[in-house]
């Protein structure tokens, strides 16, 4: 065994540090460098240097996106005080591996030297299954960020008994512990069917737990029903599907390990803005007067902020023009500071009543007057028509109408004629 460890490096230890051999030099000045701060920054100062070396640096902005990505790494560790503290100790390994400075454990050299400990590569407990639920989220949550608790009750590996299910528990004579037994079944001279059946005698479970000796807790089931609440991180800049993962947060059981809570984020709808990706949608009504000589139009944010928005007076707005406010759209996730835009379509509301004699000859004096490119000459007859208002689906369902009985009155005529129709038609040729 001396020889097995002298040649990780000289009979010192191989656990990086835990036992007295010489300690890999630490580097934990790169991260507060990319951010430009001082390892002594507050919370606030990094949060500050970040959001300013994110904007200088981000690729929509014209930076280097391998830059970006390590400034955002960087903060990603200083900005949680957890990863911050092993960070300060242990370096970036440190945070990667959740600690201990990046040294390897005697279970790891173990499995690496011998396939998992000397047992051939021996496999874990087999996983349970995974647990979906659908959260509702305002696009205000996702805007913010917020934290919503999520309540569900699960199954827990019973702790007066461990899990055994009681006292005297012993394996199953009938089944061998298997918890399933082979039926065979003769269907035919020399033709037999072999099935499997879950054991009658133990359930299915392998063991047999004697009645006056079951757990009175868990009464033999080995496990027990649980409430538990779950907080659910909204992040800012969160969309709809994302999956927030609680690992090991689903039922358990003897012998098997949990499986994951998954949570499915569903945006609701707004009443005023619409989400594409990383920007917002905003519909704005505007009279026929505004869009002519200009406006000012209120609009109030995801967070609250009321944002004053002002028209070019020299710019005539079309209906369903669009314009754009830049960086007021959904922050982006891990990146709050950095947002899309928020787009605004403008439909101009046009008066529903006509204008008076002194009214129209105020307009004719202001307004362009169109060009009758397709009046007709001198002396040529014109015929006056009356414009007559529609609505287009009850017309096109009209249409539809007229030609199914069309079609039908065509068929008609064509059974009426008891086969002499077609000789009528060439008489009339001749």
């Amino acid at each position: 065994m001396a020889n097995f460890f002298n040649s990780f490096g000289g009979g010192g230890s191989p656990f990086g540090g835990m036992g007295g051999g010489q300690e890999e030099e630490v580097d934990s000045d790169k991260y507060y460098g990319l951010l430009g701060c001082k390892k002594t920054a507050t919370a606030n100062e990094i949060k500050k240097a970040y959001r300013k070396q994110a904007m200088r640096h981000h690729p929509d902005k014209g930076g280097d996106e391998a830059t970006f990505k390590e400034i955002s790494k960087a903060y990603e560790v200083l900005g949680d005080d957890k990863k911050r503290e092993l960070y300060d100790k242990y370096g970036e390994k440190g945070v990667e591996q959740g600690g201990g400075g990046g040294g390897m454990d005697a279970g790891d050299i173990f499995s690496q030297m011998f396939g998992g400990g000397g047992g051939g590569g021996r496999r874990g407990p087999r996983k349970g299954k995974d647990v979906l639920f659908r959260l509702k989220v305002s696009m205000d949550e996702l805007f913010n960020g917020a934290t919503k608790k999520l309540r569900l009750t699960k199954q827990v590996i019973c702790k007066p008994c461990g899990g055994e299910g009681g006292t005297g528990v012993a394996k199953c004579s009938t089944c061998k512990g298997r918890g399933v037994r082979l039926i065979i079944r003769q269907l035919g001279p020399g033709m037999i069917q072999q099935m499997q059946a879950q054991c009658d005698d133990c359930d299915g479970e392998g063991e047999i737990i004697p009645p006056g000796k079951r757990c009175k807790s868990c009464k033999g089931q080995k496990v027990q029903k649980v409430k538990k609440t779950l907080e659910v991180h909204v992040e800012k800049g969160m969309k709809h599907g994302q999956k927030v993962v609680f690992r090991g947060e689903s039922d358990e059981a003897p012998g098997i390990q949990p499986g994951d809570v998954i949570v499915v984020l569903e945006q609701e709808e707004h009443e005023y803005f619409t989400r594409k990706g990383q920007h917002l949608f905003y519909k704005k009504k505007i009279s026929l007067l505004e869009s002519l000589t200009g406006f000012s139009h209120f609009i109030t944010h995801l967070d609250d902020r009321v944002l004053e928005v002002k028209s070019d007076p020299d710019t005539i707005y079309e209906p369903g023009c669009v314009k754009s406010v830049q960086d007021e759209g959904m922050p982006t996730e891990r990146n709050p500071f950095i947002r899309g835009n928020l787009y605004i379509e403008y439909d101009v509301v046009f008066p529903t009543q006509g204008f008076a004699a002194a009214a129209k000859k105020a307009l004719a004096k202001v307004l362009p007057k169109g060009e009758q490119k397709d009046k007709p000459a001198t002396g040529e007859e014109t015929e006056e028509v009356t414009l007559t208002n529609v609505d287009l689906e009850v017309e096109q369902r009209r249409w539809q109408e007229e030609a199914r009985q069309g079609r039908g009155h065509a068929h008609d005529e064509d059974e009426g004629g008891h086969g002499h129709g077609p000789q009528q038609a060439g008489c009339q040729q001749q």
